[in-house]
């Protein structure tokens, strides 16, 4: 009898890894869609995203980098930890860019959508609705 609550008890504990949720996710896309900010709405021509956090402890990095209207546009979460994180969504401060020069400066602002599976599209929309990005998630990786 002793042995086998032992050998439950085993069980039960290497099986609660795998019962948990996944809290570090990435992202990564190539296919943007659409930026817009305080001159136009603009078709992304050319870009790369890369989003990658870990809701445990709040730490991320976010960064989309692209071409649309005729700009460079550069939007970058910055510091770590975020405000928040969660499966669907990343809060905090951003900086953009357009060609090089700084349009918003440590702008609240999320990146939402985060679930989506391969082939859906992500957002980030600042806290004014003034600036945004969005692009297909061509990759993703949940662990």
């Amino acid at each position: 009898m002793k042995a086998f609550r032992s050998a439950v008890v085993a069980a039960l504990f290497l099986s609660l890894p795998a019962l948990a949720a996944p809290v570090v996710h990435s992202i990564w896309s190539s296919h943007g869609i659409y930026v817009f900010d305080n001159t136009g709405h603009y078709n992304v021509t050319s870009s790369n995203t890369v989003i990658s956090w870990n809701q445990s402890t709040n730490t991320a990095f976010a960064n989309f980098h692209g071409f649309a209207g005729g700009n460079e546009y550069d939007f970058e979460l910055v510091g770590s930890p975020a405000s928040a994180t969660s499966a669907f969504d990343i809060t905090g401060l951003w900086n953009i860019r357009r060609n090089g020069s700084l349009i918003c400066t440590g702008c609240q602002g999320t990146a939402y959508g985060l679930d989506q599976p391969v082939g859906s599209y992500i957002k980030f929309y600042d806290a004014t609705n003034v600036f945004h990005f969005s692009a297909y998630v061509d990759a993703r990786k949940d662990y």
